[in-house]
């Protein structure tokens, strides 16, 4: 009797544990912004309530961070930036279905003393042209993503200022003071004051030319199970669902409610 009721227990408990290894949460890696906004956190906790699948982000940080950790550790989605790191990822086979869900935006950041004589109420157009007339240096630093907004500006709005390009991102406020200029800063990192510099003060204007892509991808079938696999695609079609996206156009940081700083994406065509 005793050895039938021990022979119970003991399969009672592997057959708990084994649902629990079944049931294990999808593992995420999020880029950094996501998370310090809070926007991620919103938009998981609705996929988790909609389809009662947990998920845990196992890695959140800049790219180069979410590059090495998902290299040696199992992630069953990853989200960030559109940029040559996560499309290298898909192309080595580590992640498959590269889908854009939504855009965050950078902004124009200055001396305080605005030597353009930029106003709030201006559009991308006219602070651009303000900038050049007023011969204010432009500052670039090494960033793709900061390239391609440049790139955008050239060509939108023949935007040919003088250019100062660092050589390195640390400390770039420091520089546009010293130079008495202008740059790029993302909004997310502006308004958190990730860097800071008392002389300087932002420019939030809203226009595409301004905003970048992110972009999600999940495990490839041959790094997961079938299971995990299902799991992982329905996150990401959820990224794209019409709630998930009114969550992202509707999102805002507290104490920055007049700051949209992520745009939905069109989802009206989806199949």
């Amino acid at each position: 009797m005793k050895n039938a009721l021990l022979r119970t227990f003991v399969l009672s408990l592997l057959a708990v544990s084994f649902t629990h290894a079944k049931e294990a949460p999808l593992k995420v890696a999020v880029i950094g912004g996501m998370m310090s906004s809070g926007m991620w956190e919103r938009v998981e906790a609705a996929f988790e309530a909609r389809e009662g699948i947990d998920v845990e982000v196992a890695v959140s940080g800049n790219k180069k961070e979410l590059e090495e950790y998902v290299r040696a550790h199992q992630v069953d989605l990853i989200t960030m930036h559109s940029s040559d790191t996560i499309s290298n990822l898909v192309a080595d086979g580590l992640f498959e279905r590269l889908t854009p869900w939504t855009r965050n935006a950078q902004m124009l950041v200055g001396v305080k003393s605005n030597p353009a004589h930029i106003e709030p109420s201006d559009t991308l157009n006219e602070a651009l042209e303000k900038i050049e007339k007023s011969k204010s240096p432009f500052l670039v630093h090494p960033s793709g993503g900061t390239f391609e907004v440049v790139s955008a500006f050239k060509e939108h709005y023949n935007f040919h200022p003088a250019t100062i390009f660092l050589e390195s991102k640390r400390g770039f406020l420091k520089e546009v003071v010293r130079h008495n200029g202008y740059t790029l800063f993302g909004v997310i990192p502006f308004l958190l004051q990730k860097e800071h510099h008392a002389k300087i003060e932002g420019f939030y204007i809203e226009d595409k030319s301004l905003q970048r892509p992110y972009l999600a991808a999940i495990a490839h079938p041959s790094k997961v199970t079938k299971k995990v696999h299902a799991k992982a695609q329905k996150l990401l079609e959820f990224l794209t669902s019409k709630e998930a996206q009114e969550i992202v156009a509707s999102y805002r940081m507290e104490g920055f409610e007049r700051y949209p700083i992520f745009f939905s994406i069109d989802v009206s065509r989806k199949p």
